[in-house]
């Protein structure tokens, strides 16, 4: 069937299924995570499940944010990883472009002015021709700033899982996050009262935590809470294994993702964006196997990788792979074929740039001078790449401005 959801987080959905239905997390199979934002469709499929039952669901799950629907019989079951892409369709509403003026004291001042279709078109052209940087998202890594005013992102979970520290994990896991992009508080206050009472007590009384997180909220927070609960606040590892296995991942791989974001940035600004001596790159894409550059000319752009960190890949030879040796190390994380599976991971390669196949823009608005009101982008991404790392790039522009200015271009 397909599943259509609209701002509903991907833990959550798959819990508001197995309420509904009655049936078990391993009967959901689903390829790959949907943006909690958008409104958005993908294939799911579930086992042992009537396709009438699932069609009656419907009027519970619509008040959930949710829809099932296109309902026929297949004999496979979908599993995290069979995704090969994904389809945009992004309004962008209100274009401004950004007009740079420098002060009689030498300070750079931003004015902000109507955007012409000619600036866009320019720009849709040479993203078409160049591709973008292919970092991961926020949805994967957290909202940008510091640890004191956003709060704790994903990857810092992830750290502290891969340091082996579980009772450090858990308790980022329930001190979650702050503030998110314009200082804006992210949680009710009911949500924070409830956070603010793990700090009170220390995490030593998961039960009255558990009591004051609202009904329906915080999946993750109310499954590790449980698990304190039931074999003791001295076993962080046992409640952490009460989550499903894919969410267990999740903060490791967030964490695999910062670090590759961090050296992503790092050879683009070091090495310029075009093959040099020592990257890694695949010639097919299609297998693990990796090659060393040893003549930069007989490479193109789109063949370089780096990798996730993990113990079984192989880092830059260059000074690239320097780089990432250091920021493990300084982070206390070592990647051990024999640790725990929440403690480690294989690893794997990435590639540096992501074309945008299809990229296409139209003006369904336009103001009385001509210029842009609002504009709709549709393109298609591989497997894994971040439609808002497009955009960004599409807009010459950082993820978030903390004044609240309008989308520029």
């Amino acid at each position: 069937c397909v599943m259509k959801k609209r701002q509903v987080e991907h833990l959550s959905a798959i819990n508001n299924i197995v309420s509904v239905l009655r049936c078990r997390q391993s009967d959901i199979g689903l390829a790959g995570i949907k943006d909690m934002m958008g409104v958005t469709y993908q294939f799911c499929t579930l086992r042992n499940v009537n396709p009438r039952r699932a069609r009656d669901a419907n009027k519970r799950l619509r008040t959930k944010g949710m829809e099932l629907g296109n309902f026929e019989r297949v004999d496979f079951a979908l599993n995290q990883g069979d995704l090969l892409g994904n389809t945009f369709e992004v309004i962008v509403r209100d274009v401004r472009s950004v007009v740079l003026h420098v002060s009689s004291d030498g300070q750079v001042l931003e004015e902000f002015a109507h955007c012409l279709p000619s600036q866009i078109e320019e720009r849709v052209k040479c993203l078409r021709r160049t591709g973008f940087v292919n970092f991961y998202g926020e949805q994967r890594v957290g909202v940008a700033g510091d640890e004191q005013t956003i709060g704790v992102r994903p990857f810092d979970i992830g750290r502290a899982m891969l340091q082996n520290d579980f009772t450090k994990a858990i308790d980022l896991l329930l001190r979650g996050r702050i503030k998110g992009r314009g200082d804006e508080f992210v949680e009710s206050e009911e949500i924070r009262k409830a956070r603010a009472l793990w700090r009170e007590t220390g995490g030593s009384n998961p039960s009255a935590v558990l009591k004051a997180i609202p009904r329906g909220f915080l999946d993750r927070e109310r499954t590790v809470l449980k698990g304190l609960k039931r074999y003791g606040v001295d076993q962080p590892l046992t409640a952490i294994r009460c989550l499903h296995h894919g969410v267990r991942m999740f903060w490791i791989n967030a964490y695999q993702s910062f670090v590759w974001n961090k050296m992503a940035t790092e050879r683009i600004k070091r090495l310029g964006p075009q093959p040099a001596i020592g990257d890694l790159y695949q010639e097919d894409g299609q297998t693990r196997e990796v090659k060393v550059v040893t003549d930069p000319t007989k490479v193109t752009l789109g063949m370089i990788v780096l990798p996730l960190p993990g113990y079984d890949v192989e880092y830059p030879s260059n000074e690239i792979g320097y780089l990432y040796r250091s920021t493990l190390a300084a982070d206390g994380v070592e990647f051990k074929k024999d640790a725990v599976p929440e403690a480690t991971a294989r690893g794997a390669y990435r590639n540096l740039v992501a074309p945008a196949n299809n990229l296409a823009v139209s003006f369904p608005d336009t103001r009385e001078d001509g210029s842009v009101g609002n504009a709709l982008f549709t393109f298609e991404l591989q497997s894994g790449s971040y439609a808002t790392m497009l955009l960004r790039e599409l807009m010459c522009t950082t993820m978030g401005r903390k004044d609240g200015s309008k989308t520029q271009l």
